[in-house]
């Protein structure tokens, strides 16, 4: 339900995001075209076919943006017996990770707009010890209340593709018990990469992924927004903080990954053409970049914020 997914790890890839189910390269990419089109970035049936002779199975690297994930959601104190509701799951990594956390007597409700997506969460088991996970499609406009009271809501990469998300955090401060923790990892376009090295492929990409987010309807400020927009929500601040998502030197860069998922989302937004982007040198060009900068590069910050719910909510 990011919307959904718009991004999302949500059905799509993003800046920091998930480049989405590849079952094999062909098909995601056909099926990642047909998304950008029902997101009002218009996808024709001779971009999809360039799409996917230009786009093979790229071999993927770790995403960058889930590793303060397990930092921060694996401290809330998510104990055993918990009840977890997971908003905009995708493909139910995050859901994976909190039923662990909850154990076999919690159990965790994870929603997400998008069915591809949920089908996908589905079909990945869980650890034997956790707690049972119910995949529900469900958009956050809906009324919610039949999902029950939870002892913690969390996200990520979810709010900031949503049209309300102060209104949407009302709604879901509504569904937690007095005392739940609620928590979201979220991201915002910042000025990155930054430093004196020339990284002008780095930043070009950077610039490309946060434009395709706006034009999506992302709303690409909001991870600097997050703490004021829970506040006002009615929840209690305990923690507010960001960390820098950082492509280490001497290991895989997802950033061709990235690139390869987002390229019909660029090119169907115009913010950039297949001859811009040149897909088929694009990883030697910015991994050449990247080893001529002889460091870390920091790519991107995530915004991790939790609150506690009042007795009022």
């Amino acid at each position: 339900m990011r919307p959904g997914r718009i991004p999302g790890d949500r059905s799509a890839a993003h800046l920091s995001g998930n480049p989405g189910p590849q079952r094999n390269g062909k098909r995601a990419l056909a099926l990642r075209a047909v998304r950008v089109g029902d997101r009002g970035c218009p996808v024709g049936k001779a971009e999809q076919r360039a799409y996917r002779v230009m786009m093979p199975h790229p071999s993927q690297a770790a995403n960058p943006a889930n590793w303060p994930s397990a930092r921060f959601f694996g401290g809330l104190g998510i104990a055993e017996n918990m009840r977890v509701l997971d908003v905009g799951c995708g493909n139910g990594d995050l859901s994976r990770l909190v039923a662990r956390l909850a154990g076999h007597g919690g159990e965790v409700v994870a929603v997400d707009r998008s069915e591809e997506a949920l089908a996908l969460a589905r079909a990945t088991d869980s650890n034997s010890g956790s707690a049972p996970i119910h995949y529900c499609r469900a958009e956050l406009s809906d009324d919610l209340r039949d999902l029950g009271k939870f002892d913690v809501i969390v996200g990520r990469r979810v709010l900031m593709y949503l049209p309300d998300a102060a209104s949407t955090l009302v709604k879901l401060a509504k569904l937690a018990k007095p005392g739940a923790i609620v928590a979201f990892q979220e991201h915002a376009r910042a000025d990155l990469p930054p430093g004196l090295a020339k990284l002008a492929l780095h930043r070009q990409l950077y610039d490309w992924v946060w434009e395709t987010v706006a034009a999506e309807g992302g709303d690409v400020g909001l991870g600097s927004r997050l703490s004021d927009l829970m506040h006002a929500a009615g929840l209690t601040i305990e923690e507010a903080r960001s960390e820098e998502i950082v492509i280490p030197s001497g290991e895989p860069s997802f950033l061709p990954t990235l690139a390869r998922a987002m390229l019909p989302r660029f090119v169907a937004c115009g913010v950039a053409s297949l001859d811009e982007i040149g897909i088929e040198t694009f990883a030697d060009r910015i991994e050449e970049e990247r080893s001529a900068a002889d460091g870390a590069i920091v790519w991107d910050l995530a915004s991790l914020v939790s609150g506690r719910a009042g007795a009022h909510l």
